[in-house]
């Protein structure tokens, strides 16, 4: 994925506006990744949507996974806050009530600029 990321580097240095999605993000016992981390490589962009792995049973079997995805959530959030950057929080990704909702009354964060 690195070259992916330098890629998406080179093009925000040119003034285009570059945002990444990163979901599905699946829970630590299918693949356990370090999240700051990945906020730290894509620190530059401008936009970050962020959701979880949907219609998996391994998700559900991993303990305490609606708080493992609310923490994250709130991770982005406050990445996004602290370095003004956009941030969209998918639907049905944070269960603790930090939302707002569309016209259509689905659940939806955004955040930043």
């Amino acid at each position: 994925y690195k070259k992916r990321i330098d890629s998406l580097y080179r093009l925000h240095k040119k003034g285009i506006k570059t945002w990444v999605s990163i979901e599905p993000y699946p829970t630590p016992n299918i693949i356990d990744q370090d999240f700051v981390d990945i906020l730290g490589s894509i620190s530059f962009v401008d936009k970050i949507i962020f959701g979880r792995l949907n219609y998996n049973a391994m998700v559900t079997r991993y303990p305490d996974y609606k708080n493992f995805y609310n923490d994250l959530s709130q991770q982005v959030i406050e990445f996004s806050e602290r370095n003004n950057k956009e941030c969209h929080i998918k639907n049905g990704t944070m269960t603790n009530g930090v939302s707002k909702k569309d016209i259509r009354g689905n659940r939806l964060v955004a955040c930043g600029v």
